[in-house]
């Protein structure tokens, strides 16, 4: 089963709320129907938010939920975070047993004050005071409750039902109260009409009540396209002290550059004529650009640093140079402020980070993105810069960046702009082998892996890794070869076409089966797919392949003296909107044979009454790859 906690913001507070009236919280109270497929049940939870004006806020939190078993136990968090300037009010949480009553109570003192950020950052003042409770029975049930006070109205939370899979709701209750002179705004979410919203003068209440756990799907939508959701914004809000107004992308892009951008672009003289040489000769603007991308990766390092106007504001480039690391937001000033000394200007760009392509929403602005990029509009195209990586080719995002919607802060207001779509012709792997046969059933060759694009960003980790992983990761990847033996790997990189070639001599005994006198060989040793999704009842969800792929291959198979082939796979051949695939086996000779595969697997998003056609295409392409052929006795 799949588990998905939806908390993935740095910055957000994504929780669900509010209450039933009841004196005692006995699992036996809990209707079946919640209790089903659920690892926890959210009783009664309550989250208000209270806003008096843009320089002060209150949040309230009061849960109880109970857990049935140990995977529900990350259900029940129970934590308050702080810094310079949010702090904890109160905190206090009961464990009861299955009957209601009490067995331990715990006060703000037993909290365990803990950094809100993991050993990446090397400065914070984010902090956690977070509940440590083991439990000695189940089911159990948690009452917790807290009150903080932050001086900030920039950051808003972001209000899901449900942060959990395999989590049902009883009863939940978003509340906002609010000055009317704010300019608050506010956008819902609520793709199955789940939720009832009830507005006043100053008054937003959203509530859910009786929601049935669910999971989440193979090849589904991320969690925020399909989890019901508000999210809240002021047009008057504050900062760490500096006053701001944004109704808009433009208003807000303009205020964050201006107060968290700007003025941070000064170099050394030193490193300014450094910049000078290296770019002296440089025949093109784009040229220009490369070599100081490729100064900046060979002179920093990464590290997190969560300080300065909320966190948000990036540490000035001198002083990023002189220390020679930054985060994502120092290494991207730094890189800005290198292109500004030859006249290159840069945009400075706020993105939601990570593999399942979110997208700022464009029609809401507010406090958005967990990582910062670069981009550099030339007159023919537009570059873009992953500046927390040394290693990343120029020009090139990967994954983590690809594809989506972000906002660029610039001198004349915030623009939203789309990352580059790396298009299924792009994102290939070419697999060729010459492979040996022997009378015994084992096999042995060298095997060559050219990638590019997207393929080339899901392997190029291989560079990195020690030798035993490497021989571990080649195990892992051709792990329907029993037995196989790794002799040698040879990787290069060539950054210019952003590629990646592994060479990998290998063996493998008993690749071959026996039946009787027949010996039965899988035709496609190396790039065999093997993913059946899941299949459902009743489907729920879109399925999707975010990024398509091209895979090619050409094997060349060479059988022992005393064998003879007896049957070889006729071609086959399937064709759909999902992708196509091709596979042929021929003799070369009395005792060689060429096997030829290509699979082209879209990209694509379908509605769910398509998941099962989408399903038997893909258990055709597994089963075609399963092919054999049998060899004989001459």
């Amino acid at each position: 089963m799949l588990r998905l906690r939806l908390v993935l913001l740095i910055c957000f507070l994504s929780i669900g709320l509010v209450s039933v009236a009841q004196d005692s919280y006995r699992v036996s109270d809990i209707p079946a129907f919640l209790k089903e497929d659920a690892n926890s049940t959210t009783i009664t939870e309550t989250y208000e938010v209270e806003i008096p004006n843009n320089k002060s806020i209150f949040y309230r939190h009061r849960r109880v939920i109970t857990v049935y078993n140990k995977a529900g136990n990350v259900d029940a968090v129970a934590y308050a975070s702080y810094d310079d300037d949010r702090r904890v009010n109160s905190i206090k949480a009961t464990i009861l047993d299955k009957n209601g009553e009490e067995l331990e109570k715990f006060k703000k003192r037993d909290f365990e004050d803990v950094s809100a950020v993991d050993g990446g950052t090397l400065y914070s003042d984010s902090r956690l005071l977070v509940l440590n409770y083991t439990p000695t029975e189940y089911p159990y049930t948690l009452v917790f409750e807290s009150e903080t006070e932050s001086r900030d109205t920039f950051y808003l939370p972001t209000w899901n039902m449900i942060d959990y899979y395999e989590s049902s709701i009883w009863n939940t209750k978003f509340v906002v109260k609010y000055n009317p002179e704010l300019g608050f705004r506010y956008r819902v979410f609520d793709p199955d009409g789940l939720l009832s919203i009830n507005e006043g003068e100053g008054l937003l209440e959203v509530s859910a009540t009786e929601v049935p756990a669910t999971d989440a799907e193979e090849l589904g939508p991320s969690p925020w396209e399909v989890i019901p959701n508000v999210r809240i914004g002021l047009t008057s809000f504050s900062l760490d002290g500096i006053v701001g107004n944004a109704k808009d992308w433009n208003e807000l892009g303009l205020w964050q550059y201006r107060h968290l951008v700007s003025g941070l672009d000064a170099i050394p003289a030193d490193i300014t004529q450094q910049v000078n040489a290296l770019v002296a000769d440089a025949p093109t603007t784009k040229e220009k650009v490369k070599r100081i991308y490729n100064y900046m990766q060979d002179n920093t390092r990464y590290i997190s640093v969560q300080l300065g106007i909320g966190g948000l504001r990036p540490y000035p480039a001198d002083e990023v140079i002189g220390v020679g690391y930054g985060d994502c937001k120092g290494l991207t000033n730094l890189t800005m402020a290198l292109l500004k000394t030859q006249g290159i200007d840069a945009n400075y760009c706020v993105v939601w980070a990570g593999s399942h392509q979110r997208s700022i929403e464009k029609d809401f602005a507010s406090l958005q993105g967990n990582h910062v990029i670069l981009n550099v509009p030339l007159e023919d195209e537009e570059l873009w810069l992953e500046c927390t990586s040394q290693t990343i080719p120029f020009n090139f995002l990967g994954d983590f960046t690809d594809d989506r919607d972000v906002v660029a802060l610039t001198p004349e207001g915030g623009i939203i702009k789309h990352t580059p779509v790396y298009k299924t012709e792009q994102n290939t792997m070419n697999t060729t082998a010459q492979l040996s046969l022997s009378s015994d059933g084992s096999i042995s060759g060298t095997a060559v892996l050219e990638t590019k694009g997207i393929q080339y960003d899901m392997r190029s980790s291989m560079l990195y890794k020690d030798q035993k992983d490497r021989i571990s990761s080649y195990k892992e990847y051709w792990d329907y070869i029993d037995g196989m033996k790794i002799e040698s790997i040879d990787l290069s990189e060539d950054k210019e076409a952003v590629s990646l070639k592994e060479e990998i001599a290998f063996s493998a005994p008993g690749y071959a089966s026996f039946a009787g006198e027949k010996i039965i060989i899988p035709v496609n040793v190396l790039d065999r797919f093997t993913y059946i999704p899941r299949k459902y009842r009743e489907r729920t969800q879109q399925a999707l392949v975010r990024r398509g792929t091209t895979d090619t291959n050409e094997f060349i198979i060479s059988l022992p003296e005393d064998l003879q082939i007896d049957s070889m796979p006729l071609p086959i051949v399937h064709e759909s909107d999902f992708g196509n695939y091709k596979l042929t086996v021929l003799p070369m000779s009395e005792n060689k044979v060429k096997v030829t595969r290509t699979f082209v697997l879209n990209q694509f998003r379908i509605e769910k009454e398509d998941y099962n056609e989408l399903r038997n295409f893909m258990r055709s392409i597994a089963r075609s790859d399963a092919a054999k052929m049998v060899l004989v006795k001459k």
